[in-house]
């Protein structure tokens, strides 16, 4: 806070300069000038309003392209794999940052099952022999893409093993797939299967292939996906070179993220710990990733019927299904152990510190990781100098402001579950909502996803943002690219705000510990993901070179926290997201008819309606609400509690880690969300009695979603005048 002098001095100013303009409107007459509006924030009162607005304004003033750039270049110096000293090493330089900010900084550590690849071997021996697996080619002008400490292309969680045997070509490796394998009578049992990345995630691809009996995986990146078929391959362009490697984990996260040795409890020293091989997250077909120019190794050599048209992807040839006579031999040994992972948590204290907003990304990476994940790391920690500054210009956060930087998150979004573990109590009293910002820039366009009660904040933030490209708000330039694009599943009709699966640090805190969230970004054609190719240059050409993008990023998500963080009511819309669950709930019946399902699904049905009739009551009564201190504390301890309202106490049914009922990652899609899921995947599976007792668990969630909203709505509502005292009243009781 700035010294008292200062902070009246304007006082004084201010009062001459309106006695001169008293003075001067007595010499003439003045057209009156209307005021401007005050303007309207979704959670402020009207005298609040004007402040937070001025707030903001100040925020958006600061952010620094060229601060972002150096912490980028920085960040991506040397591959910093999760496990490694040099992920320390980068844990430790985002510690320093904060700390020099005026943030409360800590290292938080815990010990993971992390193993590391020993060998990767692969070899095509019939109908003659290659040596593939080869590593990724330099870039002549890039002394970086030379560096020898790049981890070989290799999937973590793949078990040690080595396997020869003919190949089956799989397209995607998806259910879809392997029923027209079936169809066409090809058998992949005791066979090593290649399948494209794509679609799904890779997670999914594994099981899947185990589930079908084969003995490998081999997964690989096509052109036609990622490569020269989308545009020009880098260093000429943005996309995937020919000998591009995606690496990434094929944990079953879709079953629970984290460290797969302690599910459900945080990874500490002292944890209690399954064995491997009890550890249903762990996956049991070894498997490999290869870059396209070994894909072609391989399809040029196989047999059988040509694929279906579809199938075929962009390498030059015609893809065949095989079995044979392409074979391989694989053998995997990984170094199988626990390891550090390094968190930072970094505190900015609000006047309140019984609530909480949260940030966050994570900072490990397969290699470089310049969009992935360090875009999102740059803008946080730019965004943490910039509230650093207003808190030292004399702001103070009306609630504490909490950013965490996450380990391991690559390996199966290790760091952030760990911590969400053992702070789940702490978080359900305190957390009002957490936004995410992993691979936060690689273009132009933004995208978004979240929890349905913070789409109209997100919305209303971007109107006070500008777009660097166009000049334009950035919430038209979405607008107009938004109705130029398809709708996807589950996004919202007008802005295409998707709902939250998996695949990032948001899931702990969505899935297990039902906090709102968001998911923010420009993103752009990124054709380098987890290659040694997405490096601070590719960012410099083709990302976003004069880190504009990031700097929005930096005002969206100041804005963002800032409206949560000083709100009097908190800024939820409870309306979108009854809208929601009764369109899904819609669609559920759809499927139930369809199926000639024995399942009534009506009493889901009157909890979805009872849950829209108590939030359009609780929306109308705050539009109106007065601000006072003691009332709004009562009513926002409600509204953030509504999200942990929908949690199932027990779990969904064979994954009981994942809590929420409206939503959750598709088990046959492993990022992408599925809506109300616990009983939509039963009736998927023709598991009638767990459909049955999940549409009860769902029913009485909505049900104890809509009695919070009904709280909120007493609490709200104007308390009526007091009964007038009679005359002479007085006089009688005397």
């Amino acid at each position: 806070m700035r010294p008292a002098e200062n902070r009246h001095a304007p006082l004084a100013v201010y009062a001459l300069l309106g006695l001169w303009m008293a003075i001067g409107s007595l010499a003439r007459p003045v057209a009156q000038q209307p005021a401007p509006p005050a303007p309207v924030l979704r959670g402020f009162s009207a005298s609040r309003a004007a402040a937070q607005s001025a707030l903001e304004q100040r925020l958006q003033r600061l952010p620094d392209p060229a601060r972002i750039e150096r912490h980028l270049q920085a960040l991506t110096a040397v591959p910093h794999m999760a496990g490694t000293p040099a992920s320390r090493r980068v844990a430790e330089y985002i510690h320093d940052a904060l700390r020099s900010y005026g943030w409360q900084a800590e290292l938080v550590g815990y010990r993971a099952w992390l193993p590391q690849p020993i060998e990767v071997h692969l070899e095509l021996v019939a109908p003659r022999s290659v040596l593939l697996a080869r590593p990724e080619d330099p870039i002549e002008e890039e002394a970086a893409s030379y560096a020898a400490d790049v981890v070989a292309g290799f999937n973590a969680y793949s078990p040690s093993a080595e396997v020869e045997a003919e190949v089956v070509y799989v397209n995607y490796g998806l259910p879809d797939d392997y029923a027209r394998l079936c169809q066409l009578g090809v058998a992949v049992e005791g066979r090593v299967v290649l399948a494209r990345y794509g679609h799904s995630f890779r997670g999914v691809k594994v099981r899947l292939a185990e589930e079908n009996g084969a003995a490998g995986l081999i997964l690989y990146s096509d052109p036609a996906d990622d490569g020269y078929v989308a545009g020009d391959v880098y260093p000429r362009g943005p996309y995937r070179p020919n000998s591009g490697i995606q690496r990434g984990s094929i944990l079953y996260i879709f079953r629970y993220p984290g460290d797969p040795l302690t599910p459900g409890i945080p990874a500490t020293e002292q944890a209690p710990r399954l064995a491997p091989a009890a550890a249903a997250s762990l996956p049991r077909v070894p498997t490999l990733p290869v870059a396209a120019r070994d894909a072609a190794d391989i399809l040029a050599h196989l047999g059988g019927p040509r694929v279906p048209r579809e199938w075929q992807g962009g390498l030059p040839l015609t893809y065949h299904l095989g079995p044979g006579p392409a074979t391989v031999r694989m053998r995997l040994r990984m170094d199988e152990q626990q390891r550090d992972v390094w968190n930072v948590v970094a505190r900015l204290p609000g006047e309140r510190d019984d609530e909480w907003v949260l940030a966050g990304n994570h900072h490990d990476a397969w290699a470089f990781g310049a969009v992935d994940p360090s875009s999102g790391t740059a803008v946080l920690l730019e965004l943490a100098r910039v509230l650093g500054q207003l808190a030292r210009e004399g702001w103070q956060p009306r609630r504490t402001l909490l950013f965490g930087f996450w380990d391991a998150e690559e390996y199966g979004l290790i760091g952030s579950v760990e911590w969400v573990e053992q702070h789940r109590a702490e978080l359900a009293q305190k957390a009002v909502a957490y936004v995410n910002l992993d691979s936060a820039v690689s273009g132009t366009r933004f995208g978004a996803g979240g929890t349905p009660s913070l789409r109209a904040l997100l919305r209303e933030a971007t109107d006070a943002v500008t777009d660097p490209r166009t000049g334009r708000s950035l919430h038209e330039v979405w607008q107009q690219q938004s109705s130029r694009e398809p709708v996807s599943a589950g996004a919202d009709a007008n802005l295409p705000v998707g709902l939250l699966g998996s695949g990032s640090d948001y899931t702990p805190f969505v899935h297990h510990a039902g906090v709102a969230a968001l998911d923010l970004g420009f993103s752009g054609e990124y054709g380098v993901y987890h290659s040694r190719y997405d490096n601070f240059q590719w960012m410099r050409r083709y990302g976003d070179p004069e880190f504009a993008y990031h700097a929005a990023l930096v005002r969206l998500a100041g804005v963002v926290l800032l409206r949560l963080s000083q709100a009097d009511l908190l800024p939820f819309d409870f309306l979108t997201y009854a809208a929601e669950v009764q369109k899904a709930v819609g669609a559920l019946q759809a499927l139930v008819r369809q199926r000639h399902a024995p399942l009534d699904l009506a009493p889901v049905a009157s909890a979805a309606a009872g849950f829209a009739d108590a939030a359009a009551r609780a929306e109308q009564v705050l539009r109106a609400a007065a601000a006072d201190a003691g009332r709004s504390a009562a009513i926002n301890r409600r509204l953030r509690s509504i999200e942990q309202a929908l949690l199932h106490p027990e779990g969904l049914t064979g994954r009981p880690w994942y809590r929420h009922t409206v939503f959750a990652p598709g088990t046959d899609t492993g990022y992408a969300a599925v809506l109300l899921p616990g009983v939509r995947e039963a009736i998927e599976r023709h598991d009638w009695a767990t459909a049955r007792r999940e549409a009860a668990a769902l029913a009485a969630a909505l049900e104890r979603a809509a009695a919070r909203l009904e709280e909120v709505a007493r609490l709200a509502a104007p308390e009526p005048p007091a009964a007038p005292v009679p005359v002479g009243a007085g006089a009688a009781r005397r």
